[in-house]
């Protein structure tokens, strides 16, 4: 592998500009790897290895990869690190950098499309069940306040997500 200076440090800076803020700290210990239901279940870069493939100016070479979106945001990884690289984050961060880029995963168009509809990336009528426990139908949240819902698409609308045409 021949390094490319420029390419890692443009690799970090998006990173650390979409809140991946502690990149620079990691040590690739494994300590977020060993606890991560996501590398368990077989997502190839996540925790360490996502981080070493950034911090190696890899970003755009690792773009299209879905397994960022395999993170369940359990936050183990976290709470495990002894260099508070705070792995979530920077997960996180490579997906806004993703997203930004129209590059994300097509497990995610649905609970897009439900945070258009509804407000919410996932969503169940609670109406019937709510009906029956002796709760009010509605909730007091976007999937009945249409004002709410309205902003939440004028966000999506403004935003990359809009431009692929979906909603």
């Amino acid at each position: 592998m021949i390094i490319d200076q420029t390419k890692i440090d443009e690799g970090v800076s998006t990173i650390i500009g979409y809140g991946g803020h502690n990149i620079l700290n990691c040590i690739q210990c494994g300590a977020c790897s060993a606890v991560c239901p996501g590398v368990r279940a077989g997502f190839p870069l996540l925790c360490r290895n996502l981080i070493r493939h950034l911090l190696n100016g890899e970003l755009e070479e690792i773009i299209e990869d879905s397994s960022s979106w395999g993170c369940q945001a359990c936050n183990r990884c976290t709470e495990v690190c002894p260099r508070d690289v705070r792995p979530q984050e920077v997960v996180f961060a490579f997906r806004r950098y993703q997203a930004n880029q129209l590059a994300f995963s097509t497990s995610s168009v649905t609970s897009q499309m439900n945070l258009f509809e509804t407000g919410h990336a996932v969503y169940t009528d609670p109406r019937e069940l709510r009906t029956k426990v002796g709760l009010p139908a509605e909730t007091p949240t976007s999937a009945f306040d249409d004002q709410a819902k309205q902003e939440i698409q004028t966000l999506i609308n403004n935003s990359p997500m809009g431009e692929l045409g979906l909603f």
